[in-house]
């Protein structure tokens, strides 16, 4: 059994017995988890996405977390509108009138929100109608594993009283449909057709020579242009297998998947925009990107002149300046750590590590506004940039260099959509990006953004080469 539901459904009632719903008005939310065995909940993957319209998978190899929340017990969706400050108070009242067992039963926190928030394209094109431009929602089931331990978290909003016996189990019915589920599925490849034409990158060596004019006339320093292939599915894809190839080659990235309804996005992302843990807050400044090298002494090589380079170093360094400048309103005991080489499969980036501390919880939202979009994926200064992007950009980014993560009462764990795709229907649309700086090159940033797309390319059969 993937859960031992008697038991769990016995602790579940004995919880409810003990919690008066009187002390509580309106809508309250209860997250009730319970410890379970050794489970490959991330089999499941394709059937709950059969399944369920919300569906959102998250996994840290380097850190041993990995979970898949689905079925929602509330949504919080927001169109036009991508200001992250707009769901601080919707939360925060949720958060503020619940009942939970989280802190007598473990020391995580563990996730309440999941989703994502848009990149400010304000396009809204019909490829990313499936997402609002926040698009968060409170899983009613989520499988946690962290440290070797695996539990099951079930979350419902309540009113005036809590679900009896019958209706607990009517709710966990779709848990009963995946107990037969949960096995390996078949390896496959999936089709694609992906090609890149002459005027493609003819459009797009246009676009970089009329932003490295703007870059000279002083409209900004810096602007991140990004590309999109449209690739046609032959074969369609088993996302057990999808996630399970980006965890192993991409150990000290993210992968992530979010699923609502008929689209799926997913990725592994090297970029993390903030992690909130008790006040201590942790940023990635990581911009400036290099090839890896075919030998060991040409890779270091590689790296040591990426940190020498003129170009990579400036545009990093404008990622630092915008962290420091963006948060000093919000932050304390801001502290940049030494500047180094973070290596990938594919790729390796100019990275500095960011420690800051709080002022106060209250104030997360409004920093996240601050910092986001930040230089890495818009540009600098950010108001010209991003403008610039909005103008010239012939495609909507959606939850491309959007945000995608969880939040916690005290907690918040937020990355950046990088290194990803979305699938709708039968098109894959693959999504890449780079910096613009004085003295880039088009034909050298069109073979960024090649590498850049290698992580999604990687996993299909391209049937067009």
């Amino acid at each position: 059994m993937i859960i031992p539901f008697p038991d769990f459904k016995k602790a579940l009632l004995s919880f409810f017995n003990q919690h008066d719903l009187a002390e509580k008005k309106g809508d309250v939310l209860v997250n009730f988890t319970y410890k379970i065995k050794e489970t490959n909940f991330t089999s499941l993957i394709d059937s709950v996405l059969t399944e369920n319209k919300k569906v959102f998978y998250f996994s840290r190899p380097e850190e041993d977390l990995t979970f898949l929340a689905f079925d929602d017990a509330l949504v919080l969706k927001m169109y036009r509108n991508n200001k992250f400050y707009s769901l601080g108070d919707k939360i925060s009242a949720l958060s503020e009138n619940r009942i939970t067992n989280f802190d007598k039963i473990s020391s995580i926190k563990f996730p309440v929100f999941v989703g994502g928030t848009k990149f400010c394209s304000g396009k809204n094109a019909d490829e990313w109608k499936d997402f609002a431009d926040n698009d968060w929602f409170i899983p009613r089931f989520l499988f946690y594993k962290k440290n070797q331990d695996y539990w099951f978290v079930f979350n419902i909003l309540v009113k005036e009283n809590y679900p009896t016996e019958d209706q607990v189990n009517c709710l966990f019915e779709p848990i009963g449909r995946l107990e037969s589920k949960e096995i390996l599925l078949p390896e496959d490849i999936a089709g694609i057709n992906a090609s890149i034409s002459e005027r493609e990158r003819k459009e797009w060596n246009e676009l970089i020579s009329d932003a490295l004019t703007k870059i000279d006339e002083g409209l900004f320093k810096k602007v991140v242009i990004s590309r999109r292939i449209i690739a046609g599915i032959t074969n369609f894809p088993l996302f057990y297998h999808i996630v399970v190839k980006l965890q192993k080659n991409y150990k000290n990235c993210t992968s992530f998947l979010y699923g609502s309804g008929d689209s799926v996005l997913f990725g592994a992302t090297p970029e993390q925009l903030l992690k909130l843990r008790e006040n201590k807050l942790e940023f990635d400044a990581l911009a400036g990107s290099g090839e890896r090298g075919d030998t060991e002494e040409e890779d270091n090589e590689i790296a040591l002149n990426l940190l020498k380079d003129k170009k990579n170093t400036e545009e990093h360094n404008h990622v630092i300046k915008f962290i420091k400048d963006a948060s000093s309103k919000y932050v304390k005991n801001f502290q940049q750590f030494d500047t180094g080489i973070k290596k990938y499969s594919n790729i390796q980036h100019i990275y500095t590590p960011i420690t800051a501390e709080l002022n106060s919880y209250e104030q997360i939202y409004n920093l996240v506004d601050e910092i986001f979009p930040t230089p890495a994926i818009c540009g600098y200064p950010k108001e010209s940039s991003l403008k610039y992007i909005i103008e010239n950009e012939k495609f909507d980014r959606g939850l491309f260099s959007g945000i995608i993560g969880f939040i916690s009462p005290g907690e918040m764990d937020l990355v950046i959509a990088i290194r990803s795709a979305l699938l709708k229907n039968n098109n894959l649309y693959i999504y890449a990006g780079c910096g613009i700086v004085k003295d880039s090159d088009p034909i050298s940033e069109f073979e960024e953004t090649e590498i850049k797309m290698k992580p999604i390319l990687s996993l299909f059969n391209n049937e067009s080469q």
